[in-house]
């Protein structure tokens, strides 16, 4: 466990910062003898580590790059696979010196970031008559 960490937390050092505040967090609670919350911030800093240890431990995530295009017609660049595992190869540096790293967290980031959260918010629906509603006013105006 401790060598899934050891890698782990420096390459998502969020991650590690939230648990050294926890830990932290901890620290004062004892010695401000306020027990009942020692305990809540010790179950929440052990399921917080349990969690991200399950997540990441003896799985690998593969993910595929797509080549640039070139302007050459015999060239065709082949797309290249890239597998990520903790114990093996958890960061890769490929022949352009750029480093290369994938997993749950990096996973869950794309899911955040595709969407959209205006739709979300408002609705689609709602946006739609929005712009056919300031459509139809420049039309009224000769614009």
């Amino acid at each position: 466990m401790i060598e899934v960490f050891k890698v782990f937390y420096p390459t998502h050092y969020n991650f590690a910062a939230l648990t050294i505040l926890l830990v932290l967090l901890l620290i004062y609670l004892l010695t401000k003898k306020n027990f009942k919350w020692s305990i809540i911030t010790l179950v929440l800093l052990v399921a917080f580590n349990v969690a991200i240890y399950k997540r990441t431990a003896d799985r690998t995530w593969t993910i595929t790059i797509e080549p640039e295009q070139s302007s050459d017609p015999y060239y065709t660049p082949q797309a290249q696979k890239m597998t990520f595992s903790v114990h093996k190869n958890w960061t890769i540096t490929d022949e352009k010196g750029e480093v290369h790293h994938w997993c749950w967290v990096e996973e869950y980031w794309q899911e955040f970031a595709s969407i959209d959260l205006v739709a979300k918010l408002w609705g689609e629906n709602s946006s739609k008559k929005m712009v056919q509603s300031t459509e139809g006013r420049a039309s009224e105006t000769g614009e």
